[in-house]
């Protein structure tokens, strides 16, 4: 298959995992990332969020080198603002919500837009989201409004490029729970997702599947039930 992975750089998380595993299966893979860790690997590019003619540029590149692209996955970790006590109770800084929204929201319809052509019939786009999203009496993370914002703003993206889609690529999100420091739980995680996102087809479009309640990977309900 040919993957573009935005995010994915980092060693050590499930990103990197995700392309070192996939290679290593001979898929091809393409990385994204916001900075560069001298892999070496012509398929380990750089983008900068903040320069839209840079991305497009490269994005651009990338659509001539990988003419038909089988799956998307956005894994970029974004800004959180605001997320501290200290950032709800001061002025608000513009520049520190834009980022969050760059991250968030604005590169992964970027990227959509600018490879959109080189997504053909049984494509597929996976947006990284979080149960937070839609988790508004939450005990944890009481401060956090930038990082679940965030995620529920792509989800909307998703959802609306499934209902609305012009041609047959599957667009769903994935809300995964890594416990990194027991590897015997990570790895299942790990394994599970990574063949949700190679194998999953058409029925999952508009879908948001979670690991919350095990390693099935189990499409949620999000209707909200108000009283």
């Amino acid at each position: 298959m040919n993957i573009v992975v935005l995010g994915g750089g980092r060693p050590g998380k499930f990103g990197n995992d995700f392309v070192n595993k996939a290679r290593q299966e001979n898929h091809r893979v393409i990385v994204l990332s916001h900075r560069d860790y001298g892999t070496g690997n012509s398929d380990d590019r750089v983008i900068d969020y903040h320069n839209l003619d840079n991305a497009r540029q490269l994005l651009q590149q990338v659509a001539v080198d990988m003419p038909l692209i089988d799956i998307v996955l956005f894994n970029q970790n974004g800004g959180g603002y605001p997320d501290s006590v200290e950032d709800l109770f001061s002025e608000p800084n513009v520049q520190s919500y834009a980022n969050t929204m760059q991250a968030h929201v604005i590169m992964p319809h970027f990227v959509i837009a600018n490879l959109y052509a080189n997504l053909q019939e049984r494509s597929k786009v996976v947006f990284m989201s979080s149960t937070m999203a839609f988790e508004y009496d939450r005990k944890h993370y009481e401060s956090g409004v930038g990082y679940p914002a965030g995620k529920s703003f792509v989800t909307h993206l998703m959802m609306s490029m499934a209902r609305t889609r012009t041609k047959p690529v599957t667009f769903s999100a994935i809300c995964p729970f890594f416990i990194y420091n027991d590897p015997a739980l990570y790895g299942q995680a790990f394994t599970s997702l990574y063949n949700h996102i190679l194998t999953h087809d058409d029925a999952m479009n508009g879908k948001i599947v979670s690991q919350l309640k095990g390693f099935e990977n189990p499409p949620v309900g999000v209707t909200i039930q108000y009283v």
